[in-house]
């Protein structure tokens, strides 16, 4: 056999051992065998083609372990493009980081902010002191690495001269006794989210081949990170559009619901409908029972559950005019108000009550029905004002001085009033701006007591059959609600067809003026109240009345609020008893001598004449207006 020969089947035997991926044992065993069997001079080529030997099972294993790692970036490349979460994206990462390098803690920095940066997730780290921690980008390996974009590793980070680190960061780092730290960017294009690190906890320098398996990995986990968060804007975006075309819906819902409200009730108002029927109307709408108050707060509808307790708790004067709806709780109730509101004012509620919260669309269509009872309203005010006029027109005739009494009886029972069954006449006088609501009390009144009402003058009259003035009295006082908006004259008027009408107007005239007069514009007396005094200054004005009474008694008065004193009640006890000493000191229980003192008092106040009779009597006088002038019905 020739020298070829035993190379080639040497040749043969290394290719064939490296062929059967023979371990490195195996290659050195047959290297020994061929030493031991051969001579001197083939020596020199067996140790020749062992070191090849050995160099080609380097490469292979090299290629070998880059097939591994790019077979595990493959792998994770797809485990991550499943992941839709990104806190998952994150975790995930931080976990193969730890596998791929055998390293003690990886953990991932995101970018918080235009400048600073986030430690988002970590895996393998002791405690907790290292997640949440915000560092700018000038701080640590991470801020240096995302400024450079670039990878960056540093052999023993604690103990680096290049890093700045800030105590949170530098307590973090201490806490979990990090030593070699690589770092790497998340970067997408141009784009740097943020920073993957791989640390372990005593000095390590890393490898090219580790700085690539994990910027690798970083390359993998920026593009999962960056389709996470799109999937998650995505979801983000379509759920949002979900619940606008929800809402869109129930819009449309709401606005078909509310027109069908307004065409139900406008062919209601057509037929001619009143406020019960549109409460009926509305209560199917919104499912609840609905009540209507006018603006006194009397039901304009049937009753319906807890209507005491509606009409208790609404109060709608307190907040009318600064809202037209209100919802509210009182205990297990829950309830809901919107006013009727007109041009002139307030003139009624509509409200419900239920076990749950009632809702803004129920409040809405409490709304529309609030504006269809408004216009009901309205046009039986202005059917009534009408009739009101033509009553009006009766009235004038009726009161006229030189009215032919057989055309005026023929006129009243064209109107349907019986002038022989009045008893009341009520005159009322408006107060300053209060004429429509004068003439709405006068109707008011006349509808409650069976009567007529009318305008007349710059006021209103109304006529009432069968009920006696004080009973009239009282009424006003309960329909004006704690303010009137006039002065009010009662009259009695017992038969005597237009003459005694006619009579009994005058007297409550003078009544509802002197009132004025008096500054009671909107108060309510009888005409007996006032007495001969209606008579006497019924045409005077109220400073005329004030001058009167500031000059008979002005002195004492102002005495007695400057002193404190009591010569005004001195003086009218003295007067009402005769000027009789004896009854005047029981009256006012003083001693005699106190009597006079308080006299002569009065009389260096008034002047040595007081106690004579035509200046007692207006001094009298002056007194009761005194009196009329402070009273108050109300």
């Amino acid at each position: 056999m020739t020298g070829s020969d035993v190379s080639a089947r040497e040749e043969r035997s290394w290719l064939g051992l490296l062929a059967e991926d023979a371990s490195r044992a195996e290659l050195h065993a047959y290297r020994a065998a061929l030493l031991a069997g051969g001579g001197a001079q083939s020596r020199g080529a067996v140790e020749a083609d062992g070191a090849h030997a050995d160099a080609i099972k380097d490469h292979l294993e090299d290629r070998r372990q880059t097939a591994r790692e790019l077979a595990v970036l493959n792998d994770l490349a797809r485990r991550l493009a499943t992941l839709r979460d990104t806190r998952e994206v994150l975790h995930e990462v931080c976990v193969q980081a730890r596998q791929l390098l055998g390293v003690d803690v990886a953990y991932i920095m995101l970018r918080h902010g235009a400048q600073d940066l986030r430690i988002e997730t970590a895996d393998g780290s002791m405690g907790s002191a290292l997640r949440g921690i915000v560092l700018t980008a000038e701080e640590g390996l991470g801020g240096l690495v995302l400024r450079r974009g670039q990878p960056m590793w540093s052999e023993d980070y604690l103990d680096d001269p290049r890093l700045r680190r800030g105590r949170p960061l530098e307590t973090a780092a201490t806490s979990e006794q990090l030593g070699g730290i690589l770092g790497v960017p998340l970067q997408v294009r141009d784009e740097r989210l943020g920073v993957l690190l791989a640390a372990e906890r005593r000095p390590r320098r890393f490898t090219e081949r580790e700085v690539e398996l994990l910027a690798g990995l970083a390359a993998h986990a920026a593009v999962a990170l960056r389709n996470a968060e799109l999937f998650e804007q995505h979801v983000t975006a379509l759920s949002e559009l979900r619940e606008s075309n929800r809402s869109l819906q129930r819009t449309i819902a709401e606005r078909q619901q509310a027109n069908d409200l307004r065409e139900t009730l406008w062919q209601l108002m057509i037929r001619g409908g009143d406020v019960p029927a549109i409460a009926e109307v509305l209560a199917r709408a919104v499912g609840l029972p609905v009540l209507v108050l006018d603006s006194a707060g009397r039901p304009l509808t049937p009753e319906v559950p807890d209507t005491a307790q509606l009409i208790d708790a609404v109060r709608p004067r307190e907040w009318a005019g600064t809202r037209r709806s209100r919802t509210w709780r009182d205990g297990e109730r829950y309830f809901a108000a919107t006013t009727v509101a007109l041009p002139d004012g307030y003139a009624g509620c509509v409200l419900v009550a239920a076990t749950e919260p009632v809702d803004t669309e129920a409040v809405r269509l409490l709304e529309i029905g609030a504006t269809t009872v408004g216009v009901v309203v309205a046009g039986q005010r202005a059917v009534g004002e009408a009739e009101l006029r033509a009553r009006g027109e009766f009235v004038g005739a009726l009161l006229a001085p030189d009215g032919e009494e057989a055309g005026v009886r023929r006129r009243a029972r064209a109107a349907g009033i019986d002038l022989d069954a009045l008893r009341t006449v009520v005159v009322l006088a408006p107060a300053d701006g209060a004429e429509r609501a004068t003439t709405r009390l006068a109707a008011r009144l006349s509808a409650e007591l069976g009567g007529w009402s009318a305008e007349h003058g710059s006021g209103a009259v109304a006529l009432l059959p069968r009920v006696d003035p004080a009973t009239v009295r009282d009424r006003v006082l309960v329909l004006g609600d704690g303010e009137l908006p006039a002065a009010v004259g009662v009259a009695a008027c017992e038969g005597g067809g237009p003459a005694g009408m006619r009579q009994a107007h005058e007297s409550a005239r003078q009544t509802a003026a002197l009132l004025q007069a008096l500054g009671r514009d909107r108060d309510v007396a009888l005409v007996e109240e006032l007495g001969i005094y209606r008579s006497v200054f019924s045409r005077a004005g109220r400073q005329d009345i004030r001058a009167f009474v500031q000059g008979a008694v002005g002195p004492l008065v102002e005495h007695d609020r400057a002193k404190k004193g009591d010569l005004t009640r001195t003086a009218e006890v003295f007067l009402t008893e005769a000027r009789h000493h004896t009854r005047t000191c029981e009256a006012l229980n003083i001693h005699a001598n106190t009597l006079y003192h308080r006299l002569d008092r009065i009389t260096a106040l008034l002047g040595d004449g007081w106690r004579e009779p035509e200046r007692a009597w207006e001094i009298q006088l002056a007194l009761r207006m005194r009196h009329l002038m402070t009273a108050r019905s109300l």
